[in-house]
């Protein structure tokens, strides 16, 4: 059975991944393109051969033809599309952030539950080859820890162990280039805290084992900031972004250290290890070179951005191209799409967002205030509560 599928938002999110991701893959019958602007929703329906289009998200909604629902626009819709589409027994597929408000979050919650109709968060960085390698390092290094003791090793005594011991440390670094950024972002409240990091929150999230107990962030919401996310067990992640970096250089490096093993995921090409003896010291995950190398992991990405740049500026006419790491976006709705046909679990359940969500939004007030922000159970533990 295909899915048959709607797409609501053609932007260049949908355009530059969902759409291609839908008509490659075998479990999708791309249907209908949906966007407010005609002529956005018609070409993306000829360029990706959907079979009509239209610009009323409501008529993709009702139509009789369509199964799942891709929702790729800015959270000015969530709740309304989503509440409606699962009431009429539609799966959904949403772009992140689930939403900007926890009242529409928990809205979005009920008719989910109460309907059983499956909702996906588009956090597809949990579907990455290269994140899902990562995840199981890490998990493998709080298992047993290192494999063998030291090469330097001063503690040749007999000693109590430290609770620090015991906790995990996480760094994610995200170099972005501000150049690259459309301007509306900029003039959302949250900025990029809500519209990006929740990718990489959700990971912190994801990976700690711990609850979270309190966030602090030192910057500015719209870019340049550090995040800390302190952990009920004391491990902390910290997540650093800059914005004025250059696209050109690799945008994300992960580190995470626990029981003395230090695993590395270096911008989706290439994952780290070291303290692990029974497991390989690298691993390469394959890009998208554009046939401007064959070097795998991080020097073949650093080789073809140098030949692109030697052809860009022989040739300026030529089109924008790009030296792409696979995140998982195909992985995620594919994923998906077999938790819709009753085949695997939902990769990213809005429960799981609804927390990931909630520690944004209070990222984004500690940015502001300039103070660190408590996280209460009622931030990552949705209430399964029957409605009277």
């Amino acid at each position: 059975m295909r899915l048959r599928a709607a797409v609501v938002g053609c932007g260049s999110l949908a355009n530059g991944a969902h759409l291609p991701n839908l008509q490659k893959s075998e479990m999708f019958d791309l249907v209908l393109t949906c966007d407010r602007v005609r002529e956005a929703a018609e070409s993306a329906a000829r360029r990706w051969g959907a079979r009509r289009s239209c610009t009323d998200w409501r008529e993709a909604v009702a139509a009789d033809d369509v199964d799942l629902i891709v929702l790729c626009t800015h959270t000015s819709l969530r709740g309304e599309l989503i509440c409606e589409a699962v009431r009429r027994g539609k799966a959904v597929y949403t772009e992140k952030p689930l939403s900007n408000s926890r009242r529409e979050m928990a809205e979005i919650f009920r008719a989910a539950r109460e309907t059983g109709v499956p909702v996906c968060v588009g956090h597809n960085r949990r579907s990455g080859p290269a994140v899902l390698e990562f995840r199981r390092l890490v998990k493998l290094a709080r298992e047993r820890g290192a494999d063998r003791g030291a090469i330097i090793d001063r503690n040749t005594g007999k000693r109590d162990r430290l609770a620090e011991e015991d906790q995990a440390q996480l760094l994610i670094r995200i170099n972005d280039d501000i150049r690259t950024w459309k301007m509306w972002i900029f003039d959302d409240d949250e900025g990029i805290i809500l519209a990006e990091m929740v990718h990489f929150i959700d990971l912190a999230l994801w990976l700690m084992e711990s609850p979270p107990v309190e966030v602090y962030a030192c910057g500015s919401p719209r870019g340049n900031f550090t995040e800390i996310i302190r952990f009920q067990d004391g491990s902390l992640a910290t997540l650093w972004q800059t914005m004025v970096g250059n696209f050109d250089y690799p945008k994300e490096l992960f580190e995470a250290s626990l029981r003395n093993v230090t695993v590395a995921l270096d911008h989706h090409v290439e994952v780290r290890q070291r303290g692990l003896e029974s497991e390989p010291f690298r691993t390469f995950f394959p890009f998208n070179s554009g046939g401007l190398t064959e070097k795998p992991g991080i020097d073949g990405f650093h080789e073809a951005v140098d030949r692109l740049q030697q052809l860009k500026a022989r040739d300026s006419e030529l089109p924008i191209q790009f030296a792409m790491p696979n995140k998982g976006h195909r992985e995620h709705l594919e994923r998906f799409g077999l938790h819709v046909l009753g085949k695997g679990e939902n990769p990213c359940p809005v429960e799981s967002a609804i927390a990931v969500t909630n520690v944004a939004l209070k990222l984004a007030q500690s940015a502001r205030m300039g103070v660190p922000v408590k996280v209460g159970p009622e931030d990552w533990d949705v209430v399964h509560a029957e409605r009277e």
